[in-house]
């Protein structure tokens, strides 16, 4: 296998990735500025060089679950080292940037009821087996992504499926109601659901639209030009300026309020998993760039009761009160006071919603890992309420 790869933007070619003497070499062969491959990286003759694999490249990597899984079905075949690895999954990743040779993927889609009401307690271990070598996803959660046929249009979309393990027990539930807390706060999401057993927390891609549109989507750690080992470097309010920074004019007011809730609303829930390639930016061109939808919201002191949060805030990992958030909201995202007290009550508002969801569910939840886990997330929310 040679050590370089055709990287396309919309299907059409714009450059080579190269691995060579011990150097990662992207080059562009067009001169069309629209042909960008990353906001960080535009179009130009010189050629970009790192010792590292590039930060938008290492994105298209899996982490964790999916990286151990596919390092053992693959070691003995082929390279698992990151260009190793980017050569392997490239065929199946789709997006705005992808690379040659893609390859027809339809024969391995199953449809959304089969994903929510299946019975078969191997489904997500059949799931890794079908579609672990086109799931680039980071984090250690075990996930992959699958293609789901909509019964009414056979079209094909495609959904990231999550599981969990003994450290994390009911882990899907978790991430289930904290993403209502983000919903019901007014911050973008996609369509979530969580299966009939809740063994399983399925939400829709959000770079590819409905017409089949290929969003441009980068993380933090790409937009800061960090490699994925420097995910809980920095800080929120170096997220806020990379926001600023990068986000058209006409969006930047409503990506700032909304960075804003996600914030509050990782505080209140105390999630210590709100790295850098947790947030990010999306974009059709380089006119009309935004955040992304929120994703990856859980309460991780249900887990590890003294976590602290992933980033620096106002100089400390803490969990901050309200007179500091607020602070954070006008000094870094440029609220006004009245803007920055009422979305925070909003976030508020939003947490004491799913805590009256949760709590009738606790005296009468027979499994008891089940119990201990609601219990502990609704004592969090309860605390600030």
């Amino acid at each position: 296998m040679n050590d370089s790869l055709h990287v396309k933007v919309d299907e059409g070619f714009v450059g080579d990735l190269v691995f060579e003497n011990g150097e990662y070499i992207f080059s562009y062969q067009t001169q069309e500025k629209t042909d960008f491959i990353s906001l960080t990286m535009p179009v130009r003759a010189k050629d970009y060089t790192h010792i590292n694999l590039h930060p938008f490249f290492e994105m298209h990597l899996p982490e964790g679950y999916l990286l151990s899984i596919i390092k053992k079905h693959f070691a003995k075949i082929a390279r698992t080292d990151d260009f190793g690895l980017l050569q392997l999954m490239s065929p199946s990743i789709v997006g705005r940037v992808s690379y040659e040779s893609q390859k027809n993927m339809g024969d391995s889609a199953l449809t959304l009821d089969e994903l929510l009401h299946s019975k078969d307690e191997k489904l997500f271990d059949e799931l890794v087996e079908r579609f672990a070598l086109s799931s680039a996803l980071s984090g250690v959660q075990p996930k992959v992504i699958a293609r789901v046929q909509n019964k009414a249009t056979l079209k094909l979309d495609q959904y990231i499926v999550k599981s969990w393990g003994e450290d994390y027990k009911e882990l899907s539930l978790n991430e289930y109601y904290c993403m209502k807390v983000v919903q019901y706060a007014g911050v973008p999401t996609l369509e979530f659901f969580l299966s009939d057993d809740e063994k399983l927390f399925v939400m829709k891609r959000f770079d590819i639209l409905e017409n089949g549109e290929l969003l441009g989507f980068e993380d933090m750690c790409v937009l800061q030009a960090k490699q994925r080992e420097d995910k809980y470097s920095g800080s929120y309010e170096q997220v806020a300026k990379t926001i600023q920074t990068f986000v058209s004019g006409k969006n930047k007011k409503t990506a700032l309020i909304n960075f804003y809730k996600m914030i509050v609303i990782n505080n209140l829930l105390q999630n210590g998993d709100a790295h850098l390639k947790n947030f990010g930016l999306i974009y059709n061109d380089i006119d009309n760039i935004t955040l992304a939808p929120a994703y990856d919201v859980i309460s991780t002191t249900v887990y590890i009761k003294n976590d602290v949060p992933a980033l620096h805030l106002l100089g400390s990992k803490k969990w901050w009160e309200r007179k500091f958030l607020l602070r954070f909201g006008m000094e870094s995202c440029f609220l006004s006071h009245k803007e920055a007290n009422e979305n925070y009550d909003q976030c508020l508002n939003a947490m004491d919603k799913v805590s009256q969801e949760i709590e009738p569910r606790i005296s009468f939840e027979k499994n008891g890992d089940k119990r201990e886990m609601l219990q502990k997330l609704y004592q969090t929310m309860k605390r600030i309420l």
